[in-house]
């Protein structure tokens, strides 16, 4: 055959193929869903992976795969799982349909009377459904036992028209006032019922678990403390007579208890607790509301649970000191003056005590009562604001820190740093040894030794814990373990800690490899992974263990460890054997992450995608031979246009090595001129492959849905000069996109800029200095830094001067001294040189950047009459949250692309605005196709 015919029959095939596929549209967001949690059993026979729609507008699925018959069982709108410890059972809840909560809320049903969710019971031996249960609030399954479990029913919604009957035949009526607890046993499917259930705890293993049962109204007296025995099924009292049972704690043996409660209502806005200790059939009373146990003066806290140590013989519990406050009783509630006293030498200042107001108000410190000895502990005071322990809640020596001494500073100085005590937990006593630190210690698995990290003096150190020797574990390496590229004008972090190994050796990172050193200094440091550096592989462990995060993880006696090439950005999977790397899973075109491995077995399960295939499951055993993929998300994808992603590398104009993603249309033709988009945040090149799921936007553009229609996407990597963000963002940035235009498929006349929070600054500073982006859209940009210096972070209430001093900003002065990069660097200054169209987001209850900051830039705009729009969603933080508003702003956003940069009709909202007595009612989203919008901008050069 002619190969001009073969060529032509290709060409026409692919073509065809590409015309078949759908652009992507807003409401196609819907159909992607995401795997939201994967559950493996400790014996690794069960993978249960929780699927949902990414937007939660549609039904989701639950799906169990079973890795020895290789069997999986679907059902839809599952959640909520939990794996039966013989592996026999896997119990979840299902959410009613979609539709049906959207058609009840619609019409306004009660949310009482609202279908609820249903308890179901899969069997694995059958590959079915073994039982179900309606109305289901919540339930407990046994962590270590098999035979049964404990759950809350909702209330039964009897109908106004039997409502009568039922409450004359049975008085009581509990089904009908109350929720209930039911105890369900796997094996004979028998049901008991506890009504009016308050309060449940079940232990980890055993047949008994406890309850507290309370009357229908809420300030009436609780009806009392019960332990029932699943097997017998008997009910033990353990107390009817307090006016409130609270904060149950159970022992995993279930043999042991301890609970709050009160004796008596007589001021219910100050109720006097104690604490209670139960096991063997005996009830003691360990504190009471005199305090007695406590230190002089200090109360039991009632916010916090009692717990025990892992062996049992330590009940830990939280009081403190008794306040009196001095209150005139003799004012009205109306005269007492509502005032917010600010004073200088607070070390919170005031908003951050409000954010932190439920903390501060229900701080409390940590005692012990030792179960054998009969003896109380106090192992925290008011200098002590948190503990370090192990996972076991036992060991001899612990650490305390306190940043106290600092918290002044930390309104402008970055790192925050902290003192930290050694505390003998036999004792109580406590000794001093890290001053002014700025990274938490880690403890040894043997309670011996801290393991610290020195920013100032930039190594890594031990401190053994009795004899408070303190030991420099990396002054003779000549590897740098702080990050050496940060370039915040501050002190750099480290690289990280990979956990304990099995012989109680600390694994730490320097920017490539894993180094093994041993806490007591006496063994050379080890290199084991060597190569990194050499290949520029980053290499690092796992700690998957969820009961102790610190331990590395391992594969048999081979430790496992993961690869990232920071060339190729592939990432594989490794195992250390006899001091080499074994290769498990070969780096290649994909990115590896969200690693699980059973507790018992070597069975794992990881994600494996890019940014045209979506991160299915997969599992495999020890072995590695057999590495499945055992979900399929997402197959629809096949039906849209998609794209690719490249990686992309140049010079900044100063000379520096960059480098970034472009994102092409999956038909692309380099023929062709499309128009561009570069976001930006930081460095992003390492996300290269990433999977971007099409949904509603949060705050910045989908690379999925601009490549669907036909953008290309841009992401370049910036790196900053000190003092100068607004020039290094233009340095890297326009350099970039100028040499992306060199390729030749880039239309020069149609670029666009995107970034939110700093790269909504960095496009707010860009369009002052530069006339090449012709529309640019800026979520949450700070537009004065003179103002937003001395402005508040209002959800942590923290100042924002250590931000611009010494972290993302990087401005490394504050106002007084670097007066003038302060002005050089704020977008609103350079107001009078913007010609280029600019839509902003900025949330009125942004916790992050200031409102206002917004509001000047849009001001400032508006008064020099340059093209800008506004976007402010109602009770929303930095990032959108509601889905609504995130469907509204996708929208927005690509209206107002389309408009600059494809040439399309303006909607109205841009061009006849959306008055505020239209708001809710017309969203203004119609295109407008008799007015436009203002003058179009030719992009010229103001450089």
């Amino acid at each position: 055959m002619d190969q001009k015919l073969i060529t032509l029959i290709i060409f026409f095939s692919v073509t065809s193929l590409f015309a078949q596929k759908k652009t992507l549209t807003h409401s196609d967001y819907d159909l992607w869903k995401n795997i939201t949690n994967t559950k493996i059993s400790d014996n690794g026979k069960l993978i249960v992976s929780t699927i949902q729609t990414n937007t939660r507008r549609g039904d989701g699925y639950i799906e169990i795969y079973n890795t020895k018959s290789k069997r999986k069982f679907t059902f839809p709108n599952g959640y909520d799982t939990s794996i039966s410890s013989d592996e026999n059972y896997v119990v979840f809840k299902r959410k009613p349909k979609y539709q049906v909560t959207r058609s009840e809320k619609k019409k306004k049903i009660d949310k009482e009377k609202r279908t609820k969710d249903v308890l179901f019971i899969y069997n694995v031996n059958t590959n079915s459904i073994y039982d179900s249960i309606a109305k289901v609030k919540s339930y407990k399954l046994p962590k270590d036992h098999e035979n049964w479990l404990v759950l809350e029913s909702y209330k039964r919604a009897d109908s106004k028209k039997n409502k009568k009957d039922t409450l004359d035949k049975n008085k009581s009526s509990l089904a009908y006032q109350q929720n209930y607890a039911l105890i369900y046993s796997f094996k004979t499917k028998q049901k008991d019922t506890i009504h009016q259930i308050k309060e449940f705890v079940v232990p980890d293993k055993g047949n008994v678990f406890y309850y507290t049962l309370k009357n229908k109204k809420d300030k009436d007296k609780d009806l009392g403390i019960y332990q029932y025995n699943c097997i017998s099924k008997n009910t033990t009292v353990i107390d009817t007579t307090k006016y409130k049972y609270d904060k149950l704690s159970v022992y995993k043996d279930g043999d042991k208890l301890a609970y709050l409660s009160v004796s008596d209502s007589t001021d219910v806005d100050s109720l006097q607790f104690e604490l209670h200790y139960y096991a063997n059939n005996t009830l003691e009373k360990l504190v009471d509301t005199l305090g007695k146990n406590l230190r002089k003066h200090w109360i039991l806290s009632e916010n916090q649970e009692p717990f025990f140590s892992e062996n049992g013989n330590r009940l830990y519990l939280y009081s403190k000191p008794k306040v009196v406050y001095k209150i005139d009783t003799t004012m009205l509630k109306d005269e007492v003056p509502q005032v917010d006293v600010w004073n200088w030498q607070d070390k919170l200042i005031q908003p951050e005590q409000k954010s932190k107001f439920d903390k501060l108000s229900k701080k409390a410190f940590i005692s012990y009562f030792d179960i054998e000895k009969k003896k109380y502990v106090h192992l925290q005071d008011e200098t002590i604001e948190d503990l370090i322990f192990d996972k076991n809640k036992e060991q001899q020596y612990i650490l305390g820190e306190s940043s106290t001494p600092y918290d002044l500073n930390r309104s402008w100085d970055y790192p925050w740093t902290n003192d930290f005590y050694v505390i003998d937990t036999y004792t109580g006593n406590k000794k001093l040894i890290l001053k002014n630190k700025g990274k938490r210690p880690y403890l040894s698995p043997d309670g011996q030794y801290a393991l610290h990290y020195d920013m100032k003096e930039k190594h890594w150190f031990s401190i053994h814990l009795s004899t408070h020797q303190k030991i420099n574990l990396t002054k003779d390496l000549d590897v740098a373990f702080f990050e050496e590229d940060d370039d915040h004008p501050t002190l750099p972090d480290a690289y990280g800690f990979g956990g304990f190994d099995k012989d109680q050796n600390a694994l730490i990172y320097d920017r490539f490899d894993i180094w093994k050193i041993s806490l007591t200094g006496k063994e050379k440091p080890i290199n084991l992974t060597k190569s990194g550096r050499k290949n520029t592989i980053e290499y690092r462990t796992k700690m998957l263990d969820s009961d102790d995060k610190n331990i590395a993880s391992y594969i048999g006696e081979e430790l496992l460890i993961t690869s990232f090439d920071k060339t190729t950005k592939a990432s594989g999977l490794y195992t250390l054997k006899k001091k080499k790397l074994i290769e498990k899973i070969a780096p290649t075109e994909y990115s590896i992450n969200s690693h699980k491995k059973a507790k018992n077995a070597n069975i794992f399960v990881f994600r494996k995608g890019n940014f045209k295939i979506f991160p299915d499951l997969y599992t495999f055993n020890n072995s590695f031979q057999n590495i499945k993929k055992i979900t399929e998300v997402n197959p629809h994808q096949k039906n849209f246009k998609w794209g690719t992603a490249e990686l992309f590398s140049w010079k900044a104009n100063d000379g520096k090595k960059l480098e970034g993603i472009v994102y092409k249309p999956e038909n692309f033709d380099p023929s062709k001129k499309y128009p561009l988009i570069t976001y930006f945040y930081e460095k992003r090149s390492d996300s290269y492959r990433s999977y971007h799921i099409p949904r509603p936007s949060a705050s910045t553009v989908n690379p999925s849905y601009l490549v669907s229609n036909d953008y290309i996407m841009f992401v370049p990597d910036i790196v900053y000069d000190e003092g100068k963000p607004g020039a290094s963002a233009y340095n890297c940035i326009v350099s970039g996109v100028e040499a992306l235009e060199e390729l030749g498929y880039i239309d020069s006349n149609n670029i666009g800029i995107q970034g939110q929070s700093w790269g909504g600054y960095q496009v707010a500073y860009l369009i002052t200095v530069t006339n090449k982006f012709k529309a640019a859209m800026a979520g949450a940009p700070v537009s004065n830094m003179t103002s937003a210096y001395g402005g508040i972070r209002w959800k942590s209430g923290l100042s924002r001067a250590f931000q611009y001093e010494r972290t993302q900003s990087r401005l490394g002065k504050n106002l007084w001294e670097g007066f003038d990069l302060y002005i050089e660097n704020s977008p609103l200054f350079g107001i009078p040189k913007i010609e280029t169209p600019l839509l902003m987001m900025h949330n009125d209850n942004d916790g992050a950047v200031p409102y206002y900051q917004g509001i000047e830039m849009f001001m400032g705009m508006r008064r020099l009459q340059k093209p800008v729009w506004l976007l402010v969603y109602n009770e929303e933080a930095h990032n959108l949250r509601k889905m609504r508003n995130k469907q509204d702003l996708s929208i927005r956003m690509m209206q107002f692309f389309d408009h600059y940069l494809k040439g399309s009709n303006p909607p109205e909202w841009m061009t006849t605005g959306v008055p505020r007595v239209q708001k809710g009612k017309d969203l203004g989203y119609d295109l407008d196709t008799i007015r436009v919008a203002p003058t179009r901008i030719t992009p010229s050069s103001n450089e």
